[in-house]
């Protein structure tokens, strides 16, 4: 069962890529919305049939949902951080943060077309209702 997550994962990631980095200049297609809504499948089968302690899962899911609302933030008050270094250099967490836990997602900001910023919100609203499906599980 993990090895089906973790390709839905990679089949996500590595055709959202480019789309994710480009946009709004990127063109997706309904492949893109298919790949993302395949990984979206394969996480919920994998919640389903997961025992009930997995910890990892639980980790990645919260990291997933930190990551949507630290992207958003890091964004919101990115003309602010720019001024001063140190906060120039926590600007940079943004980048692997939207690329792990965002990229596999955008495939449904076709219908969206919304910013970075807040379809990476948008993520950690997905990823908090996963991870309240797993306690659900528990429960």
């Amino acid at each position: 069962m993990k090895i089906t997550w973790l390709i839905s994962f990679i089949l996500a990631f590595s055709v959202n890529l480019i789309p994710a980095l480009k946009h709004p200049d990127s063109n997706m297609s309904f492949i893109n919305l298919l790949t993302s809504g395949l990984f979206i499948i394969g996480m919920l089968v994998f919640i389903r049939k997961m025992s009930s302690h997995n910890k990892y899962l639980k980790v990645y899911l919260i990291l997933g949902f930190l990551s949507g609302i630290i992207v958003y933030s890091i964004k919101t008050f990115d003309h602010i951080m720019m001024n001063y270094a140190a906060l120039d250099i926590i600007t940079s967490i943004q980048y692997p943060l939207y690329l792990v836990f965002t990229t596999p997602l955008f495939g449904i900001n076709s219908l969206l077309d919304i910013n970075y910023e807040t379809f990476s919100l948008l993520t950690s609203l997905v990823y908090i209702l996963a991870l309240i499906c797993t306690y659900k599980r528990i429960n």
